[in-house]
């Protein structure tokens, strides 16, 4: 048996900056319809992501791979986070995402992971938004100011005419910063919040936080709101009010670990008042026709996401796909 020789890749390096630049959220938004529909018809490999922290400190370490037999690629994402503690000009997450051919295993790509993340979480709420959101909603409330916070916003925004955006933050300052630059960037009316006076107003919400206790209360919430609910992603957080998950038509981004990690659920559970099992099912399973959507203008829809690595296969193989029809980014030979 002879083996054909074939010219080795080169891996493209790609920057937050040239994804801002040619990559929207709308195409996001798009990416996330695939990625949910992969997770959940099982034509993707997505093990449980490893995460770990320091014993010295508050860094977690996030380690989540993905895999497409259909596309023979690989993704795989390393984050680091700071749990805690804040660093003047330091993100608090900062990381990478490898694309790899999964065939020969070269890498083919390494991009920006701070970015990616912001803007797949952002997308699958504004795929959630999309599909389950009421069609004349104008007035988004948001909980966290952070990166997170901004393309929660964006995504809403592709998808709803939304007119007014009650911001809530514990940092006043932060607040400010966010309102200044997202008014500018986006044209839209930003209030700030000291409390939660004005959430009944609210049609949408997006929670972004890293709270270890309820946001607002059940009654706060108006019929027939959706809610995009982030931030919870460990035991030990929590951003909902048990009693809205036990009201809410629940769905979320993958069961297994939303269920096993979340604090919304765990807390809930503990407290008897939601069972073992009290969502409608995975985004990717309405996708697939599987389950309903939303059925009546008063139902109160809740997603739920941890994150799942097929979030960031999607976004990352179609950055990397448009890079090369575009060319953008710098390709390397990291074998030399």
């Amino acid at each position: 048996m002879t083996t054909k020789r074939i010219s080795r890749k080169g891996t493209r390096i790609i920057k937050a900056g040239e994804i801002k630049q040619y990559y929207s959220m709308k195409q996001a938004i798009d990416a996330m319809e695939r990625a949910f529909s992969l997770l959940s018809s099982g034509d993707s490999f997505v093990p449980l992501r490893n995460v770990f922290r320091l014993p010295s400190n508050d860094l977690l370490m996030l380690f989540k791979p993905a895999y497409v037999e259909d596309d023979k690629q690989v993704a795989i994402k390393f984050l680091t986070q700071r749990e805690n503690s804040c660093i003047m000009g330091i993100p608090v997450i900062q990381g990478v995402v490898f694309v790899i051919d999964s065939v020969t295993g070269e890498i083919l790509s390494i991009m920006d992971g701070e970015y990616i993340t912001a803007l797949r979480t952002g997308a699958a709420s504004g795929l959630a938004t999309r599909h389950f959101a009421s069609k004349d909603a104008q007035t988004l409330a948001l909980f966290g100011c952070g990166a997170q916070g901004k393309t929660q916003v964006e995504a809403v925004v592709c998808e709803r005419n939304i007119k007014k955006v009650l911001v809530f933050d514990k940092n006043s300052k932060r607040a400010e910063r966010f309102i200044n630059e997202m008014e500018e960037k986006l044209n839209l009316e930003m209030i700030f919040c000291r409390d939660n006076s004005v959430l009944p107003e609210a049609e949408i919400i997006c929670t972004a936080t890293n709270s270890t206790k309820p946001l607002f209360r059940r009654e706060e919430v108006k019929k027939g709101a959706h809610i995009n609910a982030i931030g919870s992603f460990q035991p030990h957080m929590q951003e909902l009010d048990p009693l809205l998950i036990k009201d809410a038509k629940v769905y979320v981004d993958q069961a297994e670990p939303c269920l096993k990690e979340s604090g919304d659920f765990i807390k809930a559970k503990a407290e008897g008042i939601i069972d073992d099992n009290p969502i409608v099912g995975e985004i990717g399973d309405f996708y697939l026709k599987k389950i309903p959507g939303r059925e009546s203008g008063d139902e109160i829809t809740l997603f739920k996401s941890v994150g799942v690595a097929i979030q960031d296969y999607a976004v990352a193989a179609d950055i990397y796909k448009f890079s090369l029809e575009k060319d953008f980014g710098l390709e390397i030979n990291l074998f030399e």
